[in-house]
């Protein structure tokens, strides 16, 4: 269920990016060109938008999207997710517990389609860093439609 459930997170922010691309006529991301094209925060056919950091958070009908983008991939914590799931009146439903989430997040590593965020040169030390944090390798498919339900 953990990976119909980020497909279902990661269909709303493709199509989050193509309605923000469409409006603006630009065909990068979003989280790149914000600062030069719209306001930071603001809202699109029905979602509440605030541009922070490397990343966004959207809201659609009370559901919450946070996710940080590097270069074209979506990046995310265990938090990020589970507010998602939380706020998501299917998914809340289910009670998963963190522990939970987080060990299925972990499945989806070994299925190719997670790989842990890695940040390497951490400024003062000779060694990268691994966060708690995910990054999204193997989209389905249908992902990219155009249309938010």
């Amino acid at each position: 269920m953990i990976e119909q459930i980020l497909t279902d997170y990661v269909k709303f922010i493709r199509s989050f990016e193509v309605l923000l691309k469409d409006k603006y006529k630009q065909n990068i991301n979003p989280c790149s060109f914000s600062r030069t094209f719209f306001e930071r925060v603001g809202s699109i056919d029905g979602i509440k938008y605030w541009f922070h950091g490397s990343g966004c958070t959207a809201e659609k009908d009370e559901v919450i999207y946070a996710y940080d983008i590097g270069g074209n991939e979506i990046e995310f914590s265990q938090w990020k997710f589970s507010e998602f799931i939380r706020t998501h009146s299917d998914y809340q439903k289910l009670n998963y517990s963190p522990e939970f989430i987080e060990y299925e997040l972990y499945q989806l590593i070994n299925k190719g389609i997670l790989s842990w965020l890695i940040i390497e040169g951490i400024e003062g030390t000779s060694f990268g860093c691994v966060f708690m944090s995910y990054r999204v390798i193997l989209e389905a498919p249908y992902v990219l439609q155009k249309n938010i339900n």
